[in-house]
């Protein structure tokens, strides 16, 4: 594979066909619900990140080479839990998180998170090899028996979507997306744009309202009845 630098809109028009983009959307999956932007979980510049980066990828000459170095690390060596929980005191003052979204930084100091956790380190690594309009974090839905939520990296190369699970060492580094029917893109985003599908889930809401849970975005009526 090579690396191909393509524009957004060329990617939304043949890959996105009902997607647009939208404002940036405040979470506060964080502690002391601190509100973030979706795109602040994206760091491709902070330390930690370029560190690691530079770690994986030293001496490695060929490109897909190289994303899978960053790849394997997130899938392997990060341990998948469903909920990262998190309790901080201070000065006598305590707040708990029960679904807490690490940064990229703490995720690979911790090596533990959770799907979107995960995604959001990977797809930080990845910026330090593709442009943005190459590499997006997706919160979706994701149909394995029981529908649920699930986040996952989605790569363009070649004039072609990829996706590139970040929480399951044994599975294929990167797979085309038109072979991956059982994820459902809702959401792609990166360090700089969010777009949305329009028609599918919906994530609390498009204004100034915070969603405090990954499952939040999710209408479970959605994804527990017809996909589509």
């Amino acid at each position: 594979m090579t690396d191909v630098k393509i524009d957004i809109q060329p990617l939304i028009t043949q890959y996105f066909a009902q997607a647009i983009q939208v404002d940036d959307q405040p979470i506060d999956a964080t502690l002391f619900a601190e509100g973030k932007w979706l795109t602040s979980f994206i760091t491709p510049q902070a330390l930690e990140i370029e560190k690691l980066h530079h770690n994986l990828t030293e001496g490695i000459h060929d490109s897909e080479d190289r994303l899978i170095a960053l790849w394997d690390w997130v899938a392997s060596q990060v341990e998948y839990i469903k909920f990262v929980k998190a309790r901080v005191s201070i000065g006598g003052n305590s707040f708990s998180q029960d679904d807490y979204w690490t940064s990229p930084s703490i995720t690979r100091r911790i090596q533990v998170g959770n799907c979107a956790t995960q995604s959001f380190l990977l797809a930080s690594l990845l910026r330090n090899e593709l442009p943005p309009s190459q590499v997006y974090c997706v919160l979706g839905n994701l149909y394995n028996g029981t529908a649920g939520g699930h986040a996952w990296v989605s790569v363009m190369l070649g004039g072609d979507e990829y996706i590139m699970e970040s929480t399951r060492y044994d599975a294929p580094a990167i797979v085309p997306a038109i072979d991956a029917d059982r994820y459902e893109a809702v959401h792609y985003f990166n360090d700089e744009s969010v777009l949305t599908i329009e028609g599918k889930t919906v994530m609390t809401p498009f204004t100034a309202c915070y969603s405090s849970w990954l499952t939040d975005y999710l209408d479970w009526a959605y994804i527990e009845g017809a996909k589509g």
